[in-house]
């Protein structure tokens, strides 16, 4: 029996907890600088939201008070940082202003709809009181900061030098771009950033030195007594200190890694993720959308070329997550493994069926 399993379990938690806390401070660190340094050291290098290509987003036509003009919702993405800009409409016909709502749809006529965190519109009280409402969100891989500058209607329609900063700090302008650092913390996704950057502190510095802790528990022992050598040896020693038996050398011991645990799912991730890949190329080359909201996001910011890299760089993740939770509970790295192959190939024969359905169901009706 282990003797680590027969000792209290506030006693493991707390062993736990030490192990763990300076995993968690540098994914608090790194989500911190993703959100604030990162960003910041690149708009003054004049690279961010202001260089990116700009989408439009309308409000639907659902009133025939505009015609050429509709409240809009300007969008421009980077890859650690976003803009959204809401611009009301005042119409003729009615003395109201109307800004844009959840109702939105882009140029090509797809539905669109802003994050949560996104301020579109302001207190129905103070609809006439601002032209203009710029929403900043911070952070990789999830925007966890935001930030907001509110520029007040003035008389005339004069312009306005500095608007109302809220939830930020006002750093400065480079090149006619404010400069603000996010303060607006967004609960779920800061959450979800801290803990992806703890895992990858943990995968670069804790995850080989255990691997390499249990590769020597695996290769230590002795074939004829089972007597196992001193894990503080960096060589494995010619002969068995407690019988003295003869070892063969090892010349490629040093090329020796613990043994992978479930290749035939890694195989099957590989191979539906590739299918997703290809048949979402194929539905959108037909003149279809994107529906996950999240592979939406990337292939608008990166095209499909971001979308190969961030699905091959989730899909290893997976495989890295699934060998370390192996190696601490084999029953819950199996259960993540089959899962990651379930969700995988949930979408592939989604697309299956709509490819299907586009090429035959049209040719029937004619």
């Amino acid at each position: 029996m282990d003797p680590r399993r027969a000792e209290p379990w506030r006693r493991r938690l707390a062993r736990w907890i030490a192990k763990a806390w300076p995993h968690l401070l540098a994914g608090v660190a790194v989500t911190l600088f993703m959100a604030w340094g990162l960003p910041m050291l690149l708009a003054v290098r004049g690279v961010g939201p202001s260089g990116a290509p700009m989408s439009l987003w309308h409000r639907g036509p659902s009133s025939e008070l505009w015609s050429d003009h509709a409240p809009s919702l300007s969008v421009r993405r980077s890859a650690f940082s976003d803009w959204y800009i809401a611009e009301p409409v005042t119409t003729a016909l009615d003395p109201r202003t109307y800004w844009p709502d959840a109702d939105l749809e882009d140029s090509g006529g797809h539905a669109r709809s802003a994050p949560a965190s996104v301020v579109v519109a302001p207190p129905d009280e103070q609809s006439s009181s601002w032209t203009r409402i710029d929403t900043g969100l911070a952070g990789w891989p999830f925007r966890c900061f935001a930030s907001e500058a509110w520029y007040p209607a003035t008389p005339g329609g004069r312009e306005v030098e500095l608007p109302e900063f809220r939830w930020n700090a006002h750093v400065g302008m480079i090149a006619g771009q404010h400069i603000l650092v996010p303060l607006r913390p967004l609960a779920g996704a800061l959450a979800l950033d801290i803990v992806f950057w703890a895992t990858v502190s943990w995968c670069v510095t804790a995850g080989p030195r255990e691997f390499r802790r249990r590769r020597r528990l695996k290769y230590g022992q002795c074939p004829a007594c089972g007597h196992a050598t001193d894990a503080r040896e960096v060589r494995r020693p010619e002969h068995c200190s407690e019988c003295g038996a003869r070892w063969t050398p090892d010349p490629l011991g040093f090329a020796h890694a613990p043994e992978m645990h479930f290749q035939n799912a890694y195989v099957w991730i590989i191979f539906v993720s590739s299918l997703d890949i290809m048949l979402t190329w194929k539905i959108l080359d037909r003149g279809g959308i994107e529906v996950n909201p999240l592979a939406a996001l990337v292939i608008d910011a990166w095209g499909m070329q971001g979308a190969i890299a961030f699905k091959f760089a989730l899909m290893m993740w997976v495989i890295v997550v699934c060998e370390v939770l192996a190696r601490l509970r084999r029953g819950a790295g199996k259960f993540l493994a089959v899962t990651a192959v379930a969700v995988s190939a949930s979408p592939v024969a989604w697309s299956l069926v709509l490819l299907v359905l586009h090429e035959f169901v049209p040719a029937a009706l004619e």
